[in-house]
């Protein structure tokens, strides 16, 4: 009886000792009170990166789901407006929602390779791409005397709010053509010599390694690379948001913190984005 009740108080003692707080630090975390779906909406270019960091998280947090939901014609504002989505990626903070700048992205302006010109200032852009200036011979005295080819983006398209941002206008000229995907923006450029358009710089480079017939235009005398647009010395490039309701679900809370953590960073620099510090 006495050797019974010894093995009791032992089991009993090392229960308490593994129950307290200072010591259950060393064990692995409990993620289980985060729990539930959380959807997010968006139309840029940035579809991977989003899954990936989803994925990330999902590891961490078993019992959670992040759903992405891309379509070059969704309207991730619209979205929260009407509770059907959880958090909103756009490219340009909104004053009447709570938005965090998670990333950057640079944008690269794109011309045909056999175009001469190969460096635009900002200013010079921002006058091509309203209307006021036409023909490839008023940016370059050298460039023949050809109308300019614009290619703007969809009107709801995350790279086009950051790019009238940095150009500082409104609108983009009537006459543009508009084409929503990257891809099929660059490939419009090569089967033009007079086309400029403007396209996420992680394809753009891609596509100029892989021998694709374009120049990526060097800004204010800046070349568009990684290193130029993570200093921030290349002037064209956007933000990453996230909006979120005014009051977000703990799960959303999670998701954005996840991604300004050093793992969540680390993410968006596999997926050839651009974490808010550098290195």
């Amino acid at each position: 009886m006495k050797q019974i009740l010894s093995i009791l108080i032992i089991l009993l003692f090392f229960s308490l000792l593994g129950s307290h707080p200072l010591l259950a630090e060393d064990g692995p975390p409990d993620h289980s009170e985060l729990a539930g779906t959380l959807l997010i909406s968006g139309n840029g270019p940035e579809q991977h990166l989003i899954a990936s960091l989803g994925e990330a998280f999902e590891e961490i947090h078993p019992l959670a789901s992040v759903d992405v939901f891309w379509h070059e014609n969704a309207k991730p504002i619209r979205m929260l407006e009407l509770k059907e989505t959880h958090i909103g990626v756009t490219g340009q903070v909104s004053p009447h929602l709570r938005s965090t700048v998670v990333a950057r992205d640079g944008i690269a302006i794109v011309t045909n390779f056999s175009n001469p010109v190969s460096e635009m200032s900002v200013q010079q852009l921002a006058d091509v791409f309203s209307g006021h200036t036409r023909f490839w011979s008023q940016v370059y005295e050298e460039a023949p005397e050809m109308k300019i080819t614009l290619i703007n983006r969809s009107d709801n398209q995350n790279i086009r709010q950051g790019f009238l941002e940095v150009l500082g206008i409104k609108r983009i000229a009537r006459s543009a053509k508009v084409i929503a995907q990257e891809r099929h923006a660059i490939n419009a450029v090569t089967g033009d010599l007079a086309a400029i358009a403007f396209v996420s710089i992680t394809p753009a480079l891609r596509a100029k390694e892989d021998g694709v017939a374009i120049n990526l235009v060097f800004v204010d005398k800046v070349e568009p690379e990684y290193q130029t647009v993570l200093d921030k010395t290349y002037p064209v490039q956007r933000p990453i948001v996230f909006h979120t309701d005014t009051n977000p679900m703990p799960l959303t809370l999670a998701f954005e913190q996840f991604t300004l953590s050093p793992e969540g960073q680390r993410i968006i620099k596999m997926n050839k984005y651009y974490p808010l510090a550098t290195e």
